[in-house]
C-alpha cells in the first residue's frame, strides 16, 4: 500500500514530474554561467545517465520483470541529490527576484 501511495504523490502536483520544469530551468542558468551548481550534484547524476542509457547492466534487462530493477535502484539513489540541488536552485531563485525587486528608483551618475 505504500508503494502505491508513493507513487500517487509521484505525479501529483507536488511530486517529481511536476519539478521537471524546476529542472530544465536549473539546468539552463547553470549551462549559462548565471547558477553555480554542486560539483557532486552534476556528477552523479550525470553518471547516472550513463549507466541507465547504456547497454552494460549488473541485471541484463533481457530478464523479464528485474532486469530494470538496477536502473530504478541507481535512479532512487540519484533523486536526492538532484532534488537536493533544485531546492538550493529555487532559493536561489528566488533571492535573485527580491533582489531585483528591491530597485524601486534609480538615478544614473555620469
Amino acid at each position: 500500500m505504500k508503494k502505491f501511495l508513493l507513487l500517487f504523490q509521484t505525479f501529483n502536483k507536488n511530486g517529481l514530474f511536476a519539478k521537471v520544469p524546476h529542472i530544465i530551468r536549473m539546468v539552463k542558468a547553470a549551462k549559462k554561467g548565471e547558477y553555480k551548481m554542486d560539483f557532486k550534484s552534476v556528477l552523479i547524476p550525470s553518471l547516472a545517465i550513463i549507466y541507465i542509457l547504456s547497454p552494460l547492466d549488473i541485471i541484463p534487462d533481457w530478464l523479464l520483470g528485474i532486469g530494470s530493477l538496477d536502473d530504478f535502484a541507481i535512479l532512487a539513489l540519484t533523486l536526492p541529490f538532484v532534488l537536493k540541488e533544485l531546492e538550493k536552485f529555487l532559493a536561489w531563485e528566488q533571492e535573485q527576484k527580491n533582489r531585483t525587486n528591491n530597485i524601486t528608483d534609480a538615478e544614473i551618475i555620469q
